[in-house]
């Protein structure tokens, strides 16, 4: 064997993670144990920093209102034989996760910041789960390098503080590739019934859970010791695709509630961009240097760990099927080559968005430990050099990119609902939203989430001149009223919510902000409302917000009433 090289798996010796009922016992050593701890508590620190200043938005608002109903409900509703008046979008996801919050709500309500907290604990969990098993193969230093990969990126930052699905898929991801770390899975009925549950419970959580399960299916045959094992591997993922047929009712509710809006073609410039938003995401492309130091340093990183597996398979052949590594790389090459080859051939829907591939996160970040600690290639000193120079320059730009993250957290925040609930709270009793923009969706459905009919939302239609009251259906410019319809109201907070991307951001940082608007509704003023100074928001979601007050010169007329109906 060649030196720094890691020894083969003995599956009798391996345990599961997830080990209760398996009879593996087995302890972390005090310096693994001190790995775990850190990469906690660093992970921790900053999910719980920005899950206080992320805002409610689009998506979330159909988690929190789905986790409130009854499973038979909610399985109607997701599978698009129910219409309910929820005032929020449909959704096209599976039921776990709503499951797991539905567990939430009957604790503690809609407490926001307590469903990011929990989500954010199931991302540690998963986390704890893949540093433990890294570190018992690979090393402590793989482990630690696997899990600061985690915990210093900002894409699972923001991830792990979603109310969504993701955190909870992220999770499974990481039992499921610890599972494979460990090796041996289908050694042992108990282990390969849980891999399999595992994996059920990722696509029923999200529907790429089923390419992610195949993925790691593949690995876990390969990982079969004789006839037998991968004869057992083989049953359990045919009763996996068995159960996934369950999924065919959400997969025509998912269908149905999609966008009209056909997504751009697959080019070039998306399969890179999908390349580099595998292991982070846009918040570090604002800074170059930061960006070329980190997506230099992890991609020689990968190229290390590449070259490791091409070498031991080289060196071993057929026995090399069993390390870690390789089974990892089948893993992602074989996710990789579906995803990729269906962004290419599926029109329609574009498969290759990145947050769907959260689950290749998990065995990239070992690899990199892995390769960065030594595990995947022989001593020399040209290897420790090229190693030690990747290493530090990917730790330097991991660290600063999430050093900006958390300095500029509120450019990443998904909308603009705390600013807004502010400033209606200021509009007195009779207030009413005055829409903005083609964007209106990201204010508008947070606050209908929250107050409903009781909190009056309107558009103003492109032409300047006439409004549309919002109610959460579609095409509300089909019901064009004139601006006079809102003189009942005492006061007005109009919302311009535009999107922008990291170059914008990159600009922002460089040159800073422009003044905001003097108006963001020009007919208000002539109409004889008084504006006051817009307030600005930057970031992703651009916030720009303004009240206007009713002249009390001007006419009086009856306020309007709250119910539309």
């Amino acid at each position: 064997m060649a030196p720094g090289s890691a020894a083969p798996a003995d599956p009798d010796r391996l345990g599961a993670l997830v080990t209760q009922g398996m009879g593996d016992k087995q302890v972390l050593s005090p310096a693994l144990l001190l790995v775990l701890i850190a990469v906690l508590i660093i992970f921790a620190g900053s999910a719980f920093y920005f899950a206080q200043i992320q805002n409610v938005w689009v998506d979330e608002t159909t988690q929190l209102s789905g986790a409130t109903l009854a499973p038979g409900t909610l399985i109607g509703w997701l599978a698009g034989k129910l219409t309910l008046p929820l005032g929020v979008p449909a959704d096209r996801m599976p039921p776990f996760s709503y499951f797991l919050d539905m567990i939430g709500w009957r604790v503690w309500g809609n407490n926001v910041l307590a469903f990011r907290l929990y989500h954010a604990a199931l991302t540690a969990g998963g986390i704890a789960l893949l540093v433990a098993a890294t570190g018992r193969r690979f090393g402590w230093l793989a482990a630690l390098i696997a899990g600061l990969t985690l915990a210093l990126s900002p894409k699972l930052i923001e991830t792990a503080v979603e109310i969504r699905a993701y955190p909870i898929f992220f999770a499974l991801s990481c039992a499921q590739v610890a599972m494979l770390v460990h090796g041996g899975v289908s050694a042992r009925l108990a282990r390969l019934a849980l891999f399999t549950l595992l994996g059920i419970a990722g696509l029923y959580t999200h529907f790429f859970g089923l390419v992610a399960a195949s993925a790691f299916f593949a690995a876990a045959f390969v990982d079969a010791r004789d006839r037998r094992d991968a004869v057992r591997v083989i049953i359990a993922y045919a009763l996996l695709l068995l159960i996934a047929a369950g999924l065919m009712p959400f997969v025509f509710g998912a269908t149905a509630a999609s966008s009209l809006v056909a997504p751009p073609a697959t080019g070039l410039g998306g399969l890179v961009s999908y390349g580099l938003q595998l292991i982070s995401n846009s918040t570090i492309l604002i800074q170059p240097a930061v960006a070329i130091l980190y997506f230099a340093g992890a991609g020689l990183l990968i190229l290390i760990a590449l070259m490791g597996v091409s070498a031991r398979i080289g060196r071993e052949r057929l026995a090399a099927r069993h390390d870690p590594a390789i089974l990892l790389t089948l893993a992602l090459l074989a996710g990789l080559v579906v995803t990729i080859g269906a962004g290419f051939l599926v029109k329609g829907f574009q498969t290759m968005t990145p947050r769907y591939s959260i689950w290749m996160l998990p065995p990239i970040a070992v690899l990199v430990g892995a390769a960065a600690s030594g595990a995947l290639t022989p001593t020399g000193r040209i290897t420790t050099w090229l190693r030690g120079g990747a290493l530090a320059i990917f730790g330097i730009g991991a660290v600063l990119g999430q050093a900006n993250f958390l300095k500029r957290a509120d450019w990443f925040i998904h909308g603009p609902s705390t600013t807004l609930e502010a400033m209606a709270a200021q509009g007195g009793r009779s207030v009413a939203i005055l829409h903005v923009g083609p964007a209106w969706q990201w204010g508008f459905f947070p606050l209908n989430w929250r107050h409903h009919s009781t909190m009056p939302q309107w558009l103003l239609l492109p032409d300047g001149r006439s409004v549309a009251r919002l109610d959460g259906g579609d095409h509300p410019e089909e019901h064009p009223l004139p601006l006079s319809t809102l003189d009942g109201y005492g006061t007005l907070v109009v919302s311009a919510v535009e999107l922008k991307n990291y170059h914008d951001l990159r600009a922002l940082a460089q040159t800073g902000a422009s003044p905001p608007p003097g108006s963001l509704a020009p007919a208000l003023d002539l109409a004889g409302w008084t504006s006051e100074p817009a307030v600005e928001k930057p970031g992703n979601f651009n916030f720009t917000g303004q009240l206007y007050r009713r002249n009390p010169s001007s006419r009086a007329v009856a306020p309007l009433p709250r119910d539309p109906d």
